[in-house]
């Protein structure tokens, strides 16, 4: 094979390459167009979600399979819920703030005989009203 032959066999090659090469950018144009005709979920319907940060639950809403209540949890980055708030099958509902061994500290809720607010084991501080604030004299 001479120089000659050899030239012709590259370009040859090299215009080939440039067909499959346009091919798969019409290729991958077309995917990425039909890619965004689809349009987003409008509805999810799920039993339960986590959402997770750093494989650690921090997030977690569902609902109760025993009573049908439903509830979303707050957890801190070890994972142990830290705020609860949550509704039972008869509408009542509460919340719950508990301390680092999900211990509830403060509890308030509504039930049929009324709502009410529970502190486990705090003080009560009384903070004094923040001053009223005066409208700037005009001169």
């Amino acid at each position: 094979m001479n120089d000659q032959d050899r030239i012709v066999a590259l370009e040859s090659r090299i215009r080939r390459q440039g067909f499959a090469l346009a091919g798969m950018g019409i290729g991958l144009a077309l995917a990425v167009v039909m890619g965004m005709a689809q349009q987003a979920p409008r509805e999810m319907v799920l039993e339960a979600l986590t959402i997770t940060k750093d494989g650690v639950p921090r997030v977690m809403l569902g609902t109760n399979p025993e009573d049908g209540g439903v509830g979303i949890a707050f957890m801190d980055p070890k994972g142990k819920a830290r705020v609860a708030i949550g509704t039972d099958v008869a509408g009542d509902g509460g919340m719950a703030v508990m301390d680092k061994n999900e211990s509830p500290n403060i509890l308030i809720g509504s039930d049929k005989d009324g709502a009410g607010i529970m502190l486990i084991g705090a003080s009560m501080t009384e903070l004094p009203a923040p001053p009223t604030p005066t409208a700037p004299e005009r001169k």
